[in-house]
């Protein structure tokens, strides 16, 4: 899934995206789709709902998409109600996207009986692919379905602005489009990652978000060793002269201890896949407390439970003292 790392040894840009959605969907609508964001009413706060989602589009082409997502949250205009936000964040050119938007789309509406906005982040390098619309007709019938759109490389020219919007997706996007631009150049890569970690603690972000959003700048703009360390010292010297012991302190500081630590989350949200589809054979559908248990679990414990599921009798059974 996604794209390649700008020219680094990165695979995809996904986990850094994912993580950014979920924790700033809220600032995401805000950012990029205004319409949407007075739309919902926050006080309900909102509920991610992927699980879910792959029911629907397990079967679909998997295409070049970063991020595939889905949100339950409740309607403010109009009636109240609940509805369904999808969101995907498109890593490269698919002839195919404005389709498979609107099977996605067709699908959910479907299944849940509720409205559904489909919304599409194209982050791309290619200025003029725009793709918002998808059509048929047949001897008179005939559908059309429009969904927004925002475009990445739109902000390029807009760096000042970046600076200085406190909303989270203002450093999202100006590190994404910084990968680009740098594919190809350490030194301008090196240059650009200072410039937007430096930036974190002027726009007055908390610990947490400081640490959240550093944890995206970090995967996207990866760094060779040697200017990954010499960035290391520059925010070590500039957390010690403003007090802020943020980066430097945090326990995933490190490219090799970054390195492993994808490796393992990787392998465990594999995992998880693996027992939550022999337990949904073995069972039928899950109830919330056993998902709750897969996705809190370490990689041992999973491996521990998958090998009790075939002599089990019950779900209890297979999460017993576990």
């Amino acid at each position: 899934m996604g794209t390649k790392g700008a020219g680094s040894g990165r695979a995809d840009y996904d986990s850094p995206w994912k993580n950014a959605l979920d924790r700033y969907f809220q600032e995401f609508l805000a950012f990029f789709f205004p319409e949407a964001h007075v739309g919902v009413d926050w006080s309900r706060g909102y509920e991610p709902w992927d699980k879910e989602l792959q029911k629907v589009v397990r079967d679909a082409e998997l295409g070049r998409r970063i991020a595939d997502k889905l949100f339950r949250v409740w309607r403010l205009d109009g009636e109240p109600q609940l509805v369904y936000v999808h969101v995907e964040v498109q890593g490269q050119v698919e002839a195919g996207l404005a389709k498979r938007i609107f099977v996605y789309h067709s699908r959910l509406a479907d299944r849940y009986d509720a409205p559904v906005a489909s919304l599409v982040v194209l982050a791309d390098d290619q200025p003029a692919w725009r793709p918002a619309r998808y059509e048929e007709s047949l001897w008179g019938c005939e559908v059309v379905f429009r969904f927004p759109v925002a475009k990445l490389m739109d902000f390029r020219g807009d760096w000042g602005r970046l600076d200085v919007d406190p909303n989270p997706f203002a450093v999202v996007v100006t590190a994404h489009l910084k990968a680009l631009e740098t594919a190809r150049d350490p030194a301008g890569r090196y240059a650009a990652k200072w410039a937007i970690t430096k930036g974190l603690y002027q726009r007055g972000y908390r610990k947490a978000d400081v640490l959240e959003l550093y944890r995206f700048i970090d995967w996207v703009l990866e760094l060779p060793a040697d200017l990954e360390e010499r960035l290391l010292e520059e925010v070590r010297s500039y957390e010690e002269a403003m007090g802020m012991q943020y980066v430097t302190s945090a326990e995933r500081i490190g490219r090799q201890k970054g390195r492993q630590e994808g490796r393992q989350e990787g392998r465990q949200e594999g995992e998880v896949r693996v027992v939550e589809r022999l337990l949904s054979r073995r069972f039928g559908a899950l109830p919330p407390w056993v998902e709750a248990r897969l996705a809190g679990a370490q990689l041992g414990q999973l491996e521990a439970w998958a090998d009790r599921i075939l002599d089990a009798t019950s779900l209890e059974e297979v999460f017993a003292d576990g």
